[in-house]
């Protein structure tokens, strides 16, 4: 019997739990959709094909995201359930009147939260299977990986992990339910209508100053993190511009409501009009009561934009150049032994320990087969000129660069043997580089507008043996594989300088590039060779598809933890307000019937409603707006700039989901609420 009850309930509160209801539909469908990415059948290609494990990588990364998502959810799903029982007060005092026990109230609203939680996971789930195949043709898209033989795949993990997650997170709210509803007495439960909220709006200009204060706040917050540059997370000025935007915009929603009173009342030729007194009421009123969630939202919607757009910024950054990064099949990269901070002294007395320059030598005589494996190989020694640093290059031409690490170290220098080397194995032209002279060679942002400085002031260089000036124009050229460029203003100079640095103290590095034999498995075995040659001044290999494959890895992980991330933050918040705007739309019916009887017609009290909704729901877009676009704006100038990284588009994106998702709940909150307001004027008519 108390079952039947409940899915009476259920079908006649369905405008009460229908955004409830499409909101966990699309929290669990997203929730098994991402988590069931590394499963995917073309994932198998993409490790088979980068020769690396890409599939468990972005299910690291995104599973880490699950549980602070879970938690997000577990908030949205609880303060949605508050709201839908603390409006169904007096249904519940009436079962109480007719003699019911606590227990059996209790158990009805258990079986309500089982039967909706039951029917979202299973639609969810299903709807979730639909969604991890299109994410798999997405997947396919990003790696350029044909899909010629389509293969239906089902992650049990990402459904084991989902239906644990949301049968938790609904059993939890069964426990709030029950106990905010024996916690109340009965005469709460049956005044609970008469006890709706009243229009109390603080003293208009008290709020007025601490509005004003609270934009004083915010652009505190606003400086510290200018002076930031979101450059060092960890540091005062960012712990500072946290704290201070966190409590601008707490203190910027407590005193709105006041100021909205204190300036619209005053324009009286615009707030005596219509329905306006009453809509203005009607919005101080909500943001008074709500200023809490309404910071929670902004704050939320400010995290979601900038994840989104930020994050579609780090996938061109890090994957975009990742092809010209690795011009090699492979680069062995050597250091001296007190460099290597991955290898102790104890460790490297177990080792082979040789002079770099003769590393490459040594691997072609003593790895098996070497020659059925590299076609050809070369090296490139990295110098370091004992008394010039990069400071004094910046100080001599006037430029200024960021990195603090760069400007104190010393000047790396390559032979131009080593040089034309690393050409040849790219099928590039040798460089002739005349006596006297030296060639800058750059292909990093940050270092490109000190290169050329160097160039057009005709620097000189002095390398302790005798003084360089530089060739007419700066070289782009990749001198090693990497995970993205790398060449951070390399110079190079006549071998007779390099062979007048001591060795001992003048090497910093060097990488032994290889190209691989046509037909070999090199790729496969190499770097396991290498490894077992267990030479101490070896750091690592670096092969140009593990590389690629490694940065793709990263553009798959970051793109849909970014996709993952905004959808739910923009999800959670827009269902938050839907919710909370229904319930505070019926604690208002009363006024409307007033308004009713007084004369306005229903287009009148829509108008209004819309304009309620519509306010409401901009608000804390309009903050969070204002902190992305800050927060967006400086890492454009101090990291998105220096990569050329464009992103107005990944912007305009992320305009597009907001627009949807929240432009999309806010139709739904009016056309719902809209329904109430129509419905509730005519039964009292």
């Amino acid at each position: 019997m108390l079952v039947k009850v409940a899915l009476r309930n259920i079908r006649r509160s369905v405008k009460d739990y229908a955004i409830y209801f499409v909101t966990l539909l699309m929290a669990v469908t997203l929730f098994y959709a991402f988590n069931s990415i590394s499963e995917q059948h073309v994932m198998t290609e993409i490790n088979e094909s980068s020769h690396m494990d890409v599939s468990t990588f972005v299910n690291e990364m995104i599973s880490i995201f699950s549980y602070i998502i879970a938690f997000v959810l577990a908030f949205l799903v609880i303060y949605a359930n508050s709201l839908l029982i603390r409006r169904r007060k007096r249904e519940f005092g009436m079962y109480f009147m007719l003699g019911m026990k606590p227990i059996q109230v209790s158990r009805i609203i258990v079986y309500e939260t089982v039967l909706v939680g039951v029917i979202s996971l299973a639609l969810g789930l299903g709807l979730g299977v639909v969604v991890s195949q299109l994410l798999s043709f997405a997947t396919a898209a990003i790696f350029g990986i044909a899909m010629p033989d389509y293969q239906f795949s089902f992650s049990m993990d990402a459904f084991i992990m989902t239906l644990v997650c949301f049968c938790v997170i609904f059993l939890v709210v069964a426990v709030f339910n029950v106990v905010s509803i024996r916690r109340c007495k009965l005469i709460d439960l049956m005044n609970a209508d008469s006890k709706s909220e009243k229009v109390a709006i603080r003293n208009p200009w008290l709020c007025l100053v601490l509005f004003i204060v609270s934009l004083g706040v915010l652009a505190a917050a606003y400086w510290q993190l200018q002076i930031n540059g979101m450059t060092m997370l960890m540091d005062d000025n960012f712990k500072a511009a946290t704290i201070l935007m966190l409590v601008g915009t707490f203190l910027f929603f407590f005193s709105l409501a006041g100021f909205i009173i204190a300036v619209v009342t005053r324009i009286r030729g615009f707030y005596l009009k219509k329905l306006r007194p009453f809509t203005t009421r009607q919005v101080a009123s909500k943001v008074n009561t709500s200023f809490v969630s309404m910071g929670v939202v902004s704050v939320l919607l400010f995290l979601a934009i900038t994840t989104f757009a930020t994050g579609m910024g780090l996938v061109q950054m890090f994957v975009g150049d990742v092809e010209e990064a690795n011009p090699y099949d492979a680069s062995v990269a050597v250091r001296p032994v007190e460099n290597n901070p991955m290898l102790s002294k104890a460790e490297a007395k177990d080792m082979v320990n040789i002079p770099i320059e003769d590393v490459e030598s040594y691997l072609q005589t003593h790895i098996k087969g070497w020659d059925q494996l590299v076609s050809e190989s070369g090296e490139i020694v990295i110098y370091s000129l004992p008394s010039l640093t990069y400071n004094d290059i910046l100080d001599s031409t006037g430029v200024t660069i960021e990195s603090a690490t760069a400007v104190n170290s010393k000047v790396d220098v390559i032979g131009i043997s080593d040089f034309n080397r690393a050409l040849e194995l790219q099928n590039k032209p040798e460089i002739d580089l005349d006596d006297g002279h030296y060639l800058v060679t750059n292909n990093v942002d940050v270092t490109e507008e000190l290169a050329k400085a160097m160039v057009n002031q005709g620097y000189l260089l002095d390398t302790g043996s005798e003084t360089l000036i530089p060739e007419t124009e700066v070289i782009d050229v990749q001198p090693n594989n990497m995970s993205m460029l790398s060449n951070a203003l390399f110079l190079v100079v006549p071998d007779s300088v390099v062979d007048k640095l001591d060795p001992s103290t003048g090497i910093s590095s060097s990488f032994i590039n290889l190209k691989y034999r046509d037909g070999s498995n090199a790729e496969e075995v190499l770097p396991q060779l290498i490894e077992e040659a267990n030479v101490a001044q070896i750091n690592s290999t670096y092969t140009r598809a593990q590389m690629i494959g490694q940065m793709q890895g990263m553009k798959l992980a970051i793109t849909y933890l970014a996709l993952y991330i905004g959808l739910v933050m923009l999800l959670a918040v827009a269902a938050v307000l839907a919710i909370q705007l229904i319930s505070l739309t019926i604690d208002s019916l009363k006024r409307y019937r007033t308004l009713s009887r007084l004369g306005c017609d229903t287009r009148m009290l829509s108008r209004s409603l819309f304009a309620q909704i519509t306010i409401y729901f901009l608000l804390p877009l309009l903050v969070g707006v204002c902190h992305s676009g800050w927060t967006i704006s400086i890492l454009s100038k101090t990291l998105f700039d220096a990569f050329h990284v464009d992103l107005l588009p990944t912007i305009l994106m992320s305009a597009g989901l907001v627009v949807v998702i929240y432009g999309g709940y806010l139709l739904i909150t009016y056309f719902v609420s809209r329904s109430m307001v129509v419905q509730g004027v005519r039964e009292r008519a």
